[in-house]
């Protein structure tokens, strides 16, 4: 099987005594769904983070289509981040004073390839059902809403891969069951590899793989 992903023998450490990760290893195919799970504190949200870059390891190596990330200067990390990564996470983080629709075009205005970004952005957001939100500010949205354009934001430069840090855990019951199948349908529309970390297992269970994570290792 080839693999997007791969991670081997990840380590991070927050001080002596505090040993997050500890020889993770994790491979995920390309269009694959996989979820992570764990007890809170166990280091899952440190390890989406070493996976999207926006974190580094102490030990080991991250490889994404055979690129060491690790290996990259600090603006190639960027770019790769900016047109290869979409991030989601628990709190959606869209800006209060702009519209729906200018929080979507938001990654595309530093990326250089993004083409037509707007016509893409009214074909998502015509997909995740918000067409007629286009010109309401976040703070006239309701919770899942606000997560649907946060994840319309995420796929806007057609990233290859999708990673969802807890992207449920403002939301009730129907609205994650809501959310984490819109999750798995653009994985599916878009050829997208899908990691989240989750508490949820009932969640979890929805996707291709379900890791656990405890003591350190990933198993």
């Amino acid at each position: 099987m080839e693999h997007l992903l791969k991670l081997e023998k990840i380590s991070k450490r927050y001080d002596a005594c505090t040993h997050v990760l500890a020889c993770v290893d994790l491979a995920v195919a390309e269009g694959e769904s996989v979820a992570v799970v764990g007890p809170s504190g166990c280091g899952k949200s440190t390890l989406l983070n070493i996976i999207g870059t926006l974190d580094r390891p102490d030990a080991g190596s991250v490889e994404f289509d055979g690129t060491d990330l690790l290996a990259m200067d600090e603006k190639a990390t960027a770019e790769f981040r900016n047109a290869r990564v979409g991030f989601v996470f628990q709190l959606h983080h869209l800006l209060p004073q702009c519209s729906v629709l200018e929080n979507v075009l938001v990654p595309s205005l530093v990326n250089r390839n993004a083409g037509n970004a707007k016509e893409r952005a009214l074909q998502l957001l015509d997909r995740v059902g918000l067409s007629d939100r286009l010109s309401h500010r976040p703070g006239k949205l309701s919770g899942g809403e606000r997560q649907r354009v946060a994840v319309v934001r995420a796929l806007i430069n057609r990233p290859r891969l999708l990673l969802a840090d807890e992207p449920t855990g403002s939301l009730d019951r129907a609205g994650a069951d809501e959310l984490v199948r819109l999750l798995l349908e653009l994985n599916r529309e878009e050829s997208l590899t899908l990691v989240m970390v989750t508490h949820s297992m009932r969640l979890a269970e929805k996707m291709d793989r379900v890791m656990t994570l405890e003591a350190g290792t990933l198993k």
